[in-house]
């Protein structure tokens, strides 16, 4: 038993894992039967109130269902890259023009480089890249690779775009990824409206530069609100001092008086850099490392929201009393549970909410009733990427906005990421046009020390604050945390104009019923082979056999819990290869009974029989599921779509049979051996 006990605590720790793993694709089955048994939508939106953390945490981590299971819609889109190129193009011709036609003629259905093309066929008409796309000291290598590395941006900026828009279209678990030198392969399950869904995508951009609310409207706004979920009933609401009389005239450029922000706006002749300091939860200073700005000709200065050093507010109109425990603090101000409000050291505020209640503030703030109690003139969104993590769970900034924009993408006429020299810092460089330009001038001049929000469908990227006025359009945001999100920031303001435009060239529905016809089918077919494979065994092993299809069992849980933890989706191909590591999970245990009967026929003890079997059967054991798993690593690494999802399981499987045929079946014959089993039955 003791020489087990390494084994034994291998095997409950890895099924506890895998119980846990799955514990919430359990939970997610249990809502949607509670939620099916409803008997209209007001108890089901009543219910989803109540659990929806819980709800969204399970399907968070269930295991997830395939475009082939779940239904919904599979599109290909072809970024316009001879579009692209040509509006690059620095003269034009109809010879560019029917070289470009041509190559988009000749790579549409191969993985051929759009430019590598292009360059071929120019030099078959006796000129060359740099004729149209270079100046006079361009070497031609330096204008071909400048060409790539536009293509590559257009390519990643209507990813950013897709991925932004699907994200707020609400689809769960969305797949969006590259294909070949100009396509992006879009899998939506659980979409039934093909329409809108095309229509999202295929839209244009939405890039808009929107004035932050003064942040003491802003508190007049959520008082408003917290006071009407706490109970307080419209009609008085209206008469109380906390929102008297907002009107258009008090939000408009003139009335923001914007704090101190993590973000700022500043010329390129102010170097000086002010440092912030601020104090931690222990009281001592820290400094602020996160602040970014915008220089150039003209600069902006551009200071993230960083919750560092955040300490609860203080406002006069809020209560937030520290001394009321959770429950009651929830029940006293349900809105500013959900939007807690929190400001630094010098007064600046900033509104945060979990990861797992954005849904919810969403749904508040559509209902009507909530509608009636917020101004015409304000607009809500959220950052793009979470503040921080707290305590395991992500925190967003929840932005007020005025509703209509200062300026729109429309005028960014580039924009790109670079690191300043000065300053060793990540730093993105935006040009507008003229148009651009004498509207940001205005625009900059009249809000100083206001925060300005660069927002993408309605999605913050940035909100920086205005440190002086910006004439020449020509501005640099500085002090990104890393040259990605400077990166992310340059595709961004590169996406309002986005200037290759998006094209559906294949577009397949699997409907919901198919899906659930499929998932069950999938079942009944994996049963009906768990089923038959349990009884051969049993019939032809006996007692031995009992004990591989124990092993079974616990080799499909392993499988489950390992897809579950690595939040893997499940596909039909998936399926077939579960049926397929059913049948393999017993062909070792196969091989070594085979081998103890042999041991036993030609008098050996049963103990030693065992040890034998297992020992001489090691080796032919690693030698099929090595050559299995390298065939499954090539059909990943090849495959695509299907062929992935069957390889990945196919290769979970392989991996989880390889401890129970060897490590479960053998403590249960050692167990019985030790206690002194003379005779087990092999069949």
């Amino acid at each position: 038993m003791k020489k087990n006990r390494f084994r034994i605590f291998l095997t409950l720790l890895f099924l506890g894992l895998s119980l846990y793993f799955l514990y919430p694709t359990y939970k997610d089955y249990q809502f949607n039967k509670e939620i099916s048994n409803l008997k209209n939508a007001q108890d089901s939106a009543a219910f989803f109130d109540k659990y929806s953390n819980d709800i969204l945490k399970a399907r968070d981590n269930r295991i997830k269902l395939g475009l082939d299971l779940q239904g919904g819609m599979y599109v290909i889109m072809e970024v316009d890259i001879a579009k692209l190129l040509n509006d690059l193009a620095k003269k034009q011709d109809d010879i560019l023009k029917q070289v470009l036609n041509a190559t988009s003629e000749q790579t549409k259905n191969t993985d051929e480089d759009f430019v590598d093309v292009v360059e071929v066929k120019l030099r078959e008409k006796g000129l060359s890249l740099k004729a149209y796309y270079g100046e006079i000291r361009d070497e031609e290598s330096t204008v071909k690779s400048t060409l790539k590395t536009e293509v590559e941006n257009a390519i990643d900026r209507a990813i950013q775009v897709v991925r932004n828009r699907i994200d707020q279209y609400g689809v769960s678990e969305p797949v969006i990824q590259k294909k070949g030198s100009s396509r992006l392969v879009v899998e939506l399950p659980g979409v039934s409206n093909v329409q809108e869904v095309r229509k999202l995508l295929q839209g244009t951009a939405l890039l808009e530069f929107k004035l932050v609310i003064d942040p003491q409207i802003a508190v007049k706004v959520m008082e408003k609100i917290n006071t009407y979920m706490a109970g307080g009933n419209l009609d008085s609401l209206m008469k109380a001092d906390s929102l008297n009389n907002i009107s258009k005239n008090e939000i408009k450029h003139d009335s923001l008086k914007i704090k101190k922000d993590s973000t700022s706006i500043t010329s390129t002749k102010d170097t000086t850099k002010k440092d912030i300091t601020k104090k931690d939860t222990t009281g001592n200073k820290k400094k602020d490392s996160s602040k970014k700005n915008i220089t150039g000709k003209d600069s902006i200065k551009k200071e993230d929201s960083n919750t560092a050093g955040l300490t609860d507010t203080n406002l006069n109109n809020l209560d937030t009393n520290q001394q009321l425990s959770e429950e009651e603090f929830k029940k006293k101000n349900p809105w500013f549970y959900l939007v807690r409000p929190q400001q630094f050291q010098d007064g600046s505020l900033v509104w945060l909410v979990k990861e797992t209640d954005k849904a919810k503030v969403l749904k508040i703030l559509e209902k009507k009733e909530i509608q009636d109690l917020i101004p015409s003139e304000i607009s809500f969104a959220f950052s793009n990427r979470s503040s921080f993590v707290d305590n395991g769970e992500k925190i967003y900034t929840f932005y007020i906005l005025k509703k209509e924009p200062e300026l729109t993408g429309g005028v960014v006429v580039n924009a790109r990421s670079n690191i300043d020299p000065t300053s060793n810092s990540p730093v993105v460089y935006m040009e507008m046009n003229s148009e651009g330009s004498a509207d940001w001038a205005r625009i900059t001049g009249s809000n100083i020390n206001k925060q300005i929000a660069i927002v993408l469908d309605n999605v913050v990227y940035s909100a920086p604050v205005v440190r002086n006025k910006i004439t020449g359009g020509n501005s640099q945001i500085e002090g990104m945390a890393n040259i990605q999100e400077a990166k992310l920031l340059e595709i961004v303001l590169k996406a309002g104009a986005l200037p290759a435009p998006l094209t559906i060239i294949e577009e397949r529905t699997v409907g919901p019923s198919l899906g659930e016809d499929s998932i069950q089918k999938g079942l009944y077919s994996s049963l009906i082979a768990l089923i038959l494979v349990a009884l051969f065994m049993v019939v032809y092993y006996h007692f031995a056999g009992g004990v591989a299809d124990l092993a079974l069992i616990f080799n499909l849980l392993f499988v489950m819990g390992i897809m579950a933890s690595f939040h893997a989706t499940l596909t039909l191909p998936g399926i077939a290869a579960l049926i397929l590591t059913i049948g393999m999970s017993v062909d070792s245990n196969v091989l070594i009974y085979e081998r103890i009967r042999e041991e036993v026929t030609g008098g050996k003890p049963l103990r030693t029989a065992i040890e034998i079997g297992y020992k001489k059967a090691f080796s032919a054991i690693i030698d099929s599921h090595i050559t299995s798993i390298i065939t499954a690593i090539i059909l990943y690494q090849f495959g695509t779509g299907p062929i992935q999802g069957f390889a990945l399981t196919l290769m979970i499987g392989l991996i989880a049979n390889l401890f129970t045929a060897i490590v479960i079946t053998r403590i249960i014959f050692d167990v019985m051996t030790e206690k002194g089993k003379t005779s087990i039955n092999f069949g």
